[in-house]
């Protein structure tokens, strides 16, 4: 066994659940102790930049900046092209338009980026990695079923509407199973990260939401193109296979 290996734990679900709990009690400690900000965006951006240290130092204990997304490995199954629909999608919420003047998109584009890094580098980042050990598929799965409830937590704790968190809850269940699958494609969580980021500011930036039967379209996009490009890999996966997830370099 290596030191990698040996460095995660007998039971992943258990870790990955941990350290998604982790990463919201940071993020609603956060909450309660920035001070507002009078910029739009700006104390949303640094309440989320202080959940950071999380997966950092989650990649830093499992000893594999490689295998957690931060750095690349040498060896990836496909490409960027798989991260291409990701991007395309956005343009679904920019139909309506864009609305606020150029400082105010400014800091929304950084709040944007600043999610996108953060929650990526512990969704698709530490935690599918040490979810990867169950399979592709089971891994996906789960990584999609905490980010969701993840976000039952911020919904709880922040007091939004029941029904719109439950929607959320369902819609980006399917958003993190589909990048999640999209991540065992890739050498490193960076493409996601940027699609994620743009995905998030044209939603952000449209003058209202989407109609529901959009966001559901989406939904159900994600977990069809997740569910396919898991397939391809196991279509392509040698008999002998043992590994679930990217191969790691030394």
């Amino acid at each position: 066994m290596s030191p990698r290996e040996a460095a995660l734990p007998s039971r992943p679900l258990t870790l990955a659940a941990a350290l998604t709990l982790l990463w919201h009690v940071v993020l609603f400690t956060a909450a309660e102790l920035v001070p507002s900000q009078d910029a739009p965006h700006l104390g949303a951006t640094l309440i989320t930049l202080c959940t950071l240290p999380v997966p950092v130092l989650a990649a830093l204990a499992m000893r594999d900046w490689r295998s957690t997304g931060f750095a690349p490995t040498r060896t990836a199954e496909s490409g960027f092209w798989v991260t291409v629909p990701l991007f395309l999608v956005s343009a679904v919420y920019v139909v309506p338009g864009i609305e606020g003047d150029g400082a105010a998109l400014v800091r929304l584009a950084v709040f944007c980026l600043v999610v996108g890094v953060t929650e990526e580098s512990l969704s698709r980042g530490v935690v599918q990695h040490v979810l990867a050990r169950l399979g592709r598929l089971r891994a996906a799965v789960w990584v999609g079923v905490l980010f969701g409830l993840g976000h039952a937590l911020s919904g709880v704790w922040f007091g939004r509407d029941l029904g719109d968190t439950l929607f959320q809850v369902l819609s980006t269940a399917a958003f993190g199973f589909g990048y999640a699958a999209v991540r065992f494609h890739l050498a490193t969580i960076w493409p996601l990260v940027a699609a994620h980021a743009l995905y998030n500011f044209a939603q952000y930036a449209s003058p209202g939401a989407a109609p529901w039967p959009v966001q559901l379209g989406v939904a159900g996009g994600f977990v069809c193109y997740g569910v396919w490009l898991l397939r391809r890999l196991d279509r392509r996966a040698s008999p002998d296979e043992e590994a679930p997830a990217p191969a790691e370099s030394h």
